[in-house]
């Protein structure tokens, strides 16, 4: 066997092989000659089955169910031990065989896409018209001055998305998660949830096993949720742990896992606080400028799980739509992870640069920041990373970095030694 790898790994580096023929290759050196005899019989069985026995269906759903049932039925006819023995590869045939079908019914033709740099730039128009329009958004957290420190509310909204771009969270850093609500149609999904949805786990709100399975994702994304819902049922307690940072067991199928520190953003149409624009909204006839929380104490809602939830977001509200030029919204494609964060790149070094590190009430909302912008320099283009570079070794000083976090830092850049 270890001769015949030899063979393979030669055969195998042969840069003149195509891609098929190399998994040629691979498949006779790692299948036996029993597995390729019994890879063979199947085939033939259901070659002939599908030639002389089997009559299509209507539906692509019963078409899979009753080929799987009758080719059963044929196999246990020729052999009760061969129809046991290879009842999970038939399925898995059946399976393969139907996908395979369905797919070469349909054309697939793809929109030319726009360059990196385009989208980047679009996405950057795109959320800044969005955070900027005061007279459509609001933004509010519980005690501000107690959570947040000096740093401006708009400031820790974007220090904040751009960590759950960039980081893997960290237990008890103390960090305020997000919540977007109001209006449909109002950039919530193209803004915040398409760039996300890359390293996001989209946890539903229906009852069940395994919604919080969140294996190597860094965010649990709730999408367009009923607040109410959230704030009453059993998933309350499970949600405002999350939202701290702290590890939550939940029931998997057959068994208990625990979710990891992730952070947390939520979508939805109800908003959590009571919002207040310095102006009315003048496309309403009631020339509203006051917006109460749809969240209220019932006979199901404890007030004291509303505050404590209320304790762990930032909201921002939209009672509007903001006015974004129609050039800068995709059209045929989705801002993705790579476009928000080269975006919003030089935006957050900025506003790192106003404070100081006795500014904020935690250190992770710099120490994400630094991190990811670390991490993602290589997003950036050639001709600017140099500057970028130096003005991240001038943020690590300025926020006191230590020699393990500069390290750290260093080897997301792939500096090495040229940090010493």
């Amino acid at each position: 066997m270890s001769y015949l790898l030899i063979l393979f790994q030669m055969d195998f580096d042969d840069e003149n092989l195509s891609e098929e023929t190399k998994f040629e290759l691979m498949k006779n050196v790692l299948l036996s000659k029993k597995e390729k005899d019994e890879e063979k019989f199947l085939d033939e069985l259901m070659t002939s089955f599908e030639k002389k026995d089997f009559e299509p269906a209507a539906s692509a759903d019963l078409n899979q169910q009753e080929k799987l049932q009758q080719a059963q039925l044929k196999l246990a006819d020729k052999s009760i031990i061969l129809a046991h023995r290879f009842s999970p590869l038939l399925k898995q045939y059946v399976a393969n065989k139907e996908q395979k079908l369905l797919n070469e019914k349909f054309a697939v033709i793809k929109s030319k896409k726009t360059s990196m740099e385009e989208m980047a730039e679009n996405y950057r128009v795109c959320f800044n018209t969005w955070i900027n329009a005061k007279e459509d958004i609001h933004l509010k957290a519980s005690k501000p001055a107690d959570q947040l420190g000096k740093i401006s509310i708009d400031h820790a909204f974007i220090l904040t998305f751009f960590s759950f771009l960039t980081n893997r969270r960290q237990p008890g850093d103390n960090m305020l998660q997000l919540v977007i609500s109001g209006l449909n149609s109002c950039g919530k999904t193209m803004i915040f949830e398409n760039p996300l949805l890359e390293v996001a786990h989209m946890v539903t709100t229906e009852k069940g096993v395994s919604r919080y399975n969140f294996d190597a994702k860094s965010t649990m994304l709730l999408h367009d949720v009923n607040l109410t819902n959230l704030v009453k049922s059993a998933d309350c307690d499970r949600i405002k742990a999350i939202a701290r940072g702290e590890p939550v067991p939940t029931k998997t199928h057959g068994s208990v896992q625990t979710v990891p520190s992730v952070f947390s953003i939520i979508t939805s149409n109800q908003h959590l606080f009571t919002h207040t624009f310095p102006t009315v909204e003048k496309s309403r006839k009631s020339f509203e400028n006051v917006f109460k929380s749809d969240i209220r104490p019932t006979k199901n809602v404890h007030s004291g799980d509303i505050a404590a939830v209320q304790a762990r977001y930032i909201e921002a509200f939209v009672r509007s739509r903001p006015k974004i030029e129609e050039k800068f919204i995709p059209k045929s494609e989705n801002f993705q992870r790579k476009h928000a964060i080269v975006g919003l790149f030089t935006q957050v070094v900025d506003i790192l640069s106003l404070y100081e590190k006795k500014d904020y009430k935690s250190q992770y909302y710099y120490l994400y920041p630094i991190g990811g912008l670390c991490k993602h320099l290589q997003l950036m283009p050639e001709e600017s990373s140099k500057e970028l570079r130096e003005n991240l070794f001038l943020l690590m000083n300025r926020y006191d970095l230590d020699e393990d976090q500069i390290d750290a830092c260093c080897k997301d850049m792939n500096l090495g030694h040229e940090c010493q």
